[in-house]
């Protein structure tokens, strides 16, 4: 688990999924282009497809989430608009996105009146082709992560790839929540009547940052208090004391308070005085989750191979829309049997999750597209008109 790649200059991350995501869609664009050049395609056209593909592919994607977990993720956030928006931990679903970008392009194809079918052949193998590097985001940022990996007897790892998460990761907080590994009580925080992690990102977080944030809560208190002593006006007072709440709720925000309340325990080389940081970190760096199947891998390799079988298929099919046709019904198919490892999402539609129901039903719409494409529709697309090079202008 790596979810922060590297850091810019001026304190910016740049975080592993986000980049891992914009390689594969460079690089699926690059690749739909020369598949599109081989069958004299409208490189424009696949360059405009590719871009909506790709705006309402994530709005599609992050829409899918938001409705998924709106009970447990955003409607109790303080900012729900911030909440919905903000992607850099992940939070996509891809069915959602695969339907999302679909809809845009029928439309955009509809509208210039080119061909459905070419067009999405000729974008279906790239649509795997960035799953398979999305999928190797999600495995360094954590998330979409399987079941238990044991052996019978539970001593160990049932297969040699199997995966430990570090302390912090979803899968090591759900099997916490789920009691099946425990953590020192320093990393416990309570806060009201619920109780959770003290969050990894703050203990790993720099003194330089964690200074600035105590500080400022400090600087705040103080003035607050030297405003009181001096009895300045009521509205000043008040002011105050709303820069100091915003204060406290952006370091708690953070999880430095949750860091503050498990510094308060007795430090374990000496009892005599409090935990510092980096005793909190090290005690983190020893929990671990238990081995878990990697997923995310096993959808990475599945997506990689149905990209490459599709690309194949593109280049030696006779019928225009075939290759959309089996990307419809094979990748559900494998996705649905990942569901089955995976712990990540609820079995909550008709004892499915929401992307086995959403799997299901477009491997039934792939299979009746198939019959409908075979006995109804010409081999050739009759909008498939081959693009005309355009001519340079003279200076």
């Amino acid at each position: 688990m790596h979810p922060e790649l590297f850091t810019l200059p001026g304190g910016i991350n740049v975080k592993t999924y986000g980049f891992c995501l914009m390689v594969g869609f460079l690089s699926a664009v690059w690749l739909a282009m020369r598949r599109g050049a081989r069958v004299k395609a409208d490189p424009d056209c696949v360059l405009d497809l590719s871009f909506l593909a790709l705006v309402f592919g994530v709005g599609g994607a992050r829409l899918m989430y938001v409705v998924h977990y709106w009970q447990s993720d955003f409607a109790g956030a303080s900012n729900r608009l911030l909440a919905i928006i903000d992607i850099r931990q992940g939070g996509l679903e891809f069915l959602g996105g695969f339907l999302g970008a679909m809809a845009a392009m029928l439309v955009y194809l509809l509208v210039k009146k080119q061909s459905i079918r070419l067009y999405l052949d000729i974008l279906a193998p790239g649509a795997m082709w960035g799953l398979a590097f999305g999928r190797v985001g999600c495995f360094f940022n954590g998330c979409c992560f399987g079941g238990l990996c044991l052996a019978a007897d539970h001593s160990q790892a049932q297969y040699p790839w199997a995966v430990r998460f570090p302390y912090g990761s979803p899968a090591h907080v759900r099997q916490w929540q789920d009691r099946r590994v425990t953590v020192p009580a320093e990393l416990i925080s309570t806060r009201g009547l619920q109780a959770h992690l003290v969050p990894a990102a703050a203990l790993s977080m720099s003194v330089e940052r964690r200074g600035r944030a105590n500080q400022r809560v400090e600087e705040r208190e103080k003035a607050l208090a030297d405003a009181k002593s001096a009895r300045e006006d009521p509205q000043k007072i008040r002011k105050l004391e709303r820069a100091l709440l915003a204060a406290r709720r952006s370091r708690e925000k953070e999880g430095l308070g949750d860091v503050i309340r498990g510094q308060r325990f007795p430090s374990r080389h000496n009892p005599e005085r409090i935990s510092s940081v980096s005793e909190l970190e090290d005690l983190a760096n020893r929990a671990r989750s238990l081995p878990v199947h990697p997923t995310q891998v096993y959808a990475s390799i599945h997506a990689l191979a149905l990209s490459g079988l599709l690309s194949a298929v593109f280049y030696r099919r006779k019928r225009h829309g075939l290759v959309i046709g089996l990307l419809c019904v094979l990748y559900p198919i494998g996705r649905v049997l990942l569901e089955m490892i995976r712990i990540d999402n609820p079995h909550d539609v008709a004892g499915l999750t929401i992307s086995q129901f959403v799997g299901v039903s477009m491997v039934v719409v792939g299979l009746v597209y198939l019959i409908i494409l075979y006995r109804y529709l010409p081999e050739r697309s009759p909008a498939a008109v081959t693009a005309r090079p355009k001519k340079n202008s003279k200076p």
